[in-house]
């Protein structure tokens, strides 16, 4: 059964690494000129391999990062904002961008399972 956290948002199973996966709340792929660089902020949410969610608030960073907006709650791990490092464009770029991260989201998922 789909989490009621951002029931009714999809995942994205092409991002998936190591059994967390990248949601879409706001569509990554929107900027406002043919001549930007593409995409530079947005939300989302990354699944975990367990099925449970946490909100994702992302702008452009000069390195990967993560840190909390949201402590964990009853329904998700936590709302954390998170450094990508290159506008999204493609759906290569969106990959890259999550991948990049999972490292840190990994830390922020095992963290959050003893702040519960």
């Amino acid at each position: 059964m789909e989490p009621l956290v951002y029931r009714g948002f999809s995942v994205i199973p092409e991002t998936e690494a190591d059994g967390f996966i990248y949601g879409d709340i706001t569509d990554h792929f929107y900027f406002d000129t043919e001549e930007a660089d593409g995409c530079i902020s947005g939300d989302g949410f990354v699944q975990a391999p367990d099925g449970s969610r946490a909100g994702i608030v992302w702008e452009l960073n000069n390195e990967p990062s993560v840190s909390v907006i949201f402590e964990p709650e009853e329904d998700r791990w936590g709302v954390y904002n998170v450094g990508f490092v290159k506008p999204i464009k493609t759906m290569d770029d969106l990959i890259f961008n999550f991948r990049t991260v999972i490292p840190l989201l990994k830390e922020a998922y095992y963290d959050a399972q003893f702040r519960k």
